[in-house]
């Protein structure tokens, strides 16, 4: 007979007690500020990584308790004290709903000075204007003209989790879906850390699953996808190569497809930054700012490239050509958007100057049907990023990992991920399951 909804087999049991666990560990623990905080968040998501790690031998699970731990665990991180990212969500927010635009005035301009709030100083980058796309602003306004706080923040970034849980739930099953559900890294990102990043990782993944679909897709299914494609991209700048795969894939079909995908995809960006342009000006990136031309943050590949060639810390944009060059032959190479978007996403995070821990979450939902032994190595071993703030606490500035520190952080995720991709290319690739191609 099957087993109670209210009994779990010890395999669930245990990884779900240490999940809840871990949480009730970290969430004193959130500001990283004082100096204590660090090792005893590390401690706590010890403890989730073993839940983390045991949920992977599970071979069935009650969506009862699926959905019990997935939800109770993002929130007991409600309460948790925010990153600092946070501050410019809600500082973005409100100034929009008092008439400025956050394109044109960075948190410092002397006209915002009346408006400054008691959490203003924990602004990062206070004088660079907002680099956040324009259907994020908006949400930011929404959310601020209801009520300029981090719970609510956290709850918007939170739903758009669990709809996250409930589309791969669908698609692949609640016990593939755990690598995402019940990921530490996942579960402190947004519930915890308060990061907005699932607003575009939602329609990213809809995006994904109106179009790779057996046994093919029809003309509807490529207009959706390039919409939601679109959506995600004027919330975050990174889907737009995605953008590009879909126009480019479209080209075997009819000739009329195309463009109606192009133009779809643009839609949603060429809609939302209208209520930001002035005087015909439409300034969306702070080219400007020294964060963006030569910022660094847990980097791997452009570490490398400086140990050999110390100029290449001053130019950022130089790895927008590699990148190119990647997805140039993404495109050429791959059929579907699985293994496009997850590809391309492994690039751009191994070429990018600047990573924080929380981008890692970007790749995750693909790896419910990739199964990437990368992805799930590096869900843990991405928190060794929380040495900087730990540092800084300390009173030292460098914002640069250690040697040791970027191999513990890396290491997994490169040799996880080239582990799965040369087991993918021996046998059935598990890219292509439970994907279409688009021909």
């Amino acid at each position: 007979s099957p087993p109670h909804p209210l009994t779990p087999p010890l395999s669930s049991l245990y990884p779900a007690l240490l999940l809840l666990l871990g949480c009730f560990l970290i969430l004193p623990h959130g500001d990283f500020r004082q100096v204590e905080a660090v090792p005893r968040f590390w401690m706590g998501i010890a403890v989730m990584s073993l839940g983390f790690a045991g949920s992977w031998s599970i071979a069935s699970i009650q969506p009862l308790w699926f959905w019990g731990i997935t939800i109770l665990t993002r929130l007991l991180l409600l309460p948790m004290y925010p990153g600092n990212d946070i501050w410019r969500y809600l500082w973005e927010g409100l100034i929009q709903t008092i008439g400025f635009n956050p394109y044109q005035m960075a948190p410092n301009a002397a006209e915002l000075i009346p408006y400054r709030t008691a959490w203003w100083s924990q602004i990062n980058h206070p004088d660079v204007t907002a680099i956040y796309p324009p259907i994020a602003q908006l949400g930011f306004r929404g959310l601020a003209a209801i009520d300029p706080t981090v719970l609510l923040f956290k709850a918007a970034f939170v739903s758009a989790d669990l709809m996250i849980c409930w589309l791969l739930s669908r698609r692949f099953g609640d016990r593939k879906t755990l690598l995402y559900a019940w990921n530490p890294l996942i579960i402190y990102a947004f519930a915890g850390g308060a990061h907005y990043d699932s607003w575009f990782l939602l329609p990213l993944v809809a995006a994904w699953f109106a179009v790779d679909r057996p046994p093919s897709s029809k003309k509807g299914d490529w207009l959706k996808s390039a919409l939601l494609t679109g959506i995600s991209v004027a919330i975050k700048w990174i889907s737009l190569p995605i953008l590009g795969f879909l126009v480019w894939r479209s080209f075997r079909k009819p000739i009329t497809l195309a463009p109606l995908v192009l133009i779809c995809g643009l839609l949603p960006l060429t809609l939302s930054v209208i209520p930001f342009c002035q005087g015909g000006e439409c300034p969306l990136i702070p080219t400007e700012s020294t964060f963006v031309s030569h910022g660094r943050s847990a980097e791997w590949i452009p570490y490398l490239v400086q140990l050999i060639w110390e100029p290449s810390k001053q130019a950022n944009w130089i790895y927008a050509i590699p990148l190119g060059l990647v997805g140039l032959g993404l495109l050429w190479k791959t059929r579907s958007f699985l293994m496009f978007a997850e590809s391309y996403l492994c690039a751009l995070l191994m070429l990018s100057p600047i990573i924080q821990a929380w981008y890692f979450t970007w790749i995750i939902p693909f790896a419910v049907a990739s199964r990437n032994l990368g992805t799930r190595l590096v869900s843990l071993s991405a928190f060794v990023y929380f040495a900087l703030p730990y540092r800084q606490a300390m009173g030292n500035p460098d914002w640069h990992l250690t040697l040791s520190e970027r191999l513990w952080l890396w290491l997994p995720f490169v040799l996880g991920s080239l582990w799965t991709w040369r087991y993918s290319a021996n046998t059935r690739s598990p890219l292509s399951k439970n994907s279409s191609s688009l021909d």
